[in-house]
């Protein structure tokens, strides 16, 4: 009998051991899985900010160039050589960023916790995500339908959600958010909260200085021009003005119209060539932290361990 039961529980650790080991290689492949969705994603944003920066600071020196928000330089983009192979590359590439963003809201990556406020956060990389994938819709678009089909602009999106019940309401809401998201850039940039998340360990002599001031002078100015958005945005709502509502062309279009609006212009432009810089360290340098379930704080490990963990069983008073 003794014996019997030695056998049971060496059969049942070894099947805990599997089980644990199974889950750790799933948990390692999965990880692996969404570091390489971050990278392929942080590549086509880097991509769409360069050219942003690069447009705007075109225009800042008197050489051409343009104020174009993210939808306007995608349409750029299929224009030129090769331009739709660079779409194809983009759409894979931004939707490998929703995929990464949605896998941060799903396994709390950042370890925003479930609080109120960390749901808050993560429902932030699911909208994040939604925008996004806005994006990749409008690559497969130019891909697969006419360069000349129409698409709305934020005056006409703005004048459709005026047109609503609440619609005011819910416009100024959105614009108080962009400004909440500009200034949150911005504290991000001072407090060089970025590095939490860059894995250094793993890159041989790293130009730390040089990363820095990258990242922080491309938070800035992505935090300047979302502040800049939900003004705009908030100025309609209070006007009720579509007009009034402008993305991020419309901002770098306001900074133009400024006394020393070159000047402005151009730092700013310069301050998003830095940010798409910024994304690509994030492709190289980003950590994919411990994978938590969407309702626990305990990673996925951890959780499994619990449930496969044998039940004891209740004390007796009686002994045989």
């Amino acid at each position: 009998m003794v014996a019997q039961n030695r056998t049971a529980v060496l059969s049942q650790a070894a099947c805990m051991s599997s089980d644990k080991d199974d889950m750790a290689s799933r948990h390692s492949r999965l990880r692996h899985w969404l570091s390489h969705t971050a990278s392929a994603g942080y590549v086509a944003k880097g991509v769409i900010y360069l050219t942003i920066g690069w447009l705007a600071l075109l225009t800042a020196i008197g050489l051409g160039g343009s104020e174009s928000g993210t939808a306007d330089v995608i349409r750029k983009i299929a224009l030129w050589p090769f331009g739709e192979v660079l779409l194809v590359l983009l759409c894979v590439g931004l939707i490998a960023y929703v995929a990464w963003r949605l896998g941060q809201a799903t396994w709390d990556t950042e370890h925003k916790g479930s609080g109120w406020l960390g749901w808050f956060q993560r429902l932030g990389f699911v909208i994040s995500g939604g925008l996004y994938a806005t994006l990749a819709w409008q690559c497969g678009e130019l891909l697969f339908h006419s360069f000349s089909a129409g698409h709305d602009d934020t005056s006409q999106s703005t004048q459709r959600l005026l047109g609503l019940p609440g619609g005011r309401w819910l416009l100024l809401v959105i614009g108080l958010a962009f400004v909440g998201v500009g200034i949150h850039q911005l504290r991000r940039a001072w407090q060089r909260a970025y590095r939490r998340n860059w894995h250094l360990s793993s890159r041989p002599n790293p130009p730390l200085p040089l990363l820095e001031g990258i990242a922080r002078l491309g938070l800035a100015a992505r935090g300047i021009t979302f502040i800049l958005i939900g003004g705009l945005l908030d100025l309609a709502a209070w006007k009720l003005s579509p007009s009034n509502a402008q993305g991020l062309g419309g901002a770098l279009n306001l900074l133009a119209r400024q006394p020393y609006g070159h000047w402005l212009l151009g730092g700013v432009a310069i301050g998003l060539i830095a940010y798409g810089g910024y994304c690509f360290i994030n492709a190289g340098y980003r950590r994919v932290g411990r994978l938590r379930r969407w309702s626990g704080g305990d990673s996925i490990a951890t959780q499994a361990q619990r449930k496969r963990a044998p039940k004891r069983p209740a004390n007796r008073s009686v002994q045989r």
